[in-house]
């Protein structure tokens, strides 16, 4: 039994003279860091305007560029005038020079007669893409970038007269 107690005991002083001490123990301070940027910011500066149209008993669509605001009327409908159009303007600021900024927009909006009795669709295009979002790199210098939002607006045939409005989500951030 004596010789029994003496093997642990032998273990025991081997086992603590193996464990680690404050002495063998390294500490090092992490370092952390942020950089904030500001928040981009966004305005429509102009609100879109399909200008004046007449509808007849065949439907058709009205055309409004987005990157040249320029408009044409197919099928059933007719363009009224040469001006009274825009295409829709919106501006992003607050984002530095050489950032990335992703801008979506819905893919349509439903414009509706004031008064009730009728609806239109509008399928949006915002300015550069061929789908509802995009991005651009704000240029040195910069303290804002426009982008613009064109769209096709579906007429239907005999379509009531009056004046039909409606709305859509834009939305920027950095990418």
């Amino acid at each position: 039994m004596l010789k029994l107690t003496k093997i642990a005991l032998l273990g025991a002083v081997a086992a603590a003279g193996m464990a680690s001490t404050a002495a063998n123990a390294a500490t090092v301070q992490g370092t952390a860091e942020v950089d904030i940027i500001s928040a981009v910011t966004l305005v429509e500066t102009t609100g879109m305007d399909l200008g004046i149209v007449a509808s007849s008993t065949t439907a058709g669509t009205v055309v409004l560029g987005d990157d040249t605001s320029s408009r044409s009327c197919n099928g059933g409908v007719t363009c009224v005038g040469t001006t009274g159009f825009s295409r829709g303007v919106f501006t992003v600021g607050g984002a530095p020079a050489g950032y990335t900024v992703a801008y979506s927009v819905d893919a349509a909006a439903t414009l509706n007669r004031v008064g009730g009795g009728g609806s239109m669709s509008l399928a949006l295009n915002p300015s550069g893409t061929a789908t509802s979002a995009g991005t651009f790199t704000v240029a040195a210098g910069a303290t804002a970038t426009d982008f613009y939002v064109g769209g096709t607006l579906s007429v239907g045939a005999s379509q009531a007269a009056g004046q039909y409005t409606g709305t859509y989500s834009v939305t920027a951030n950095y990418n």
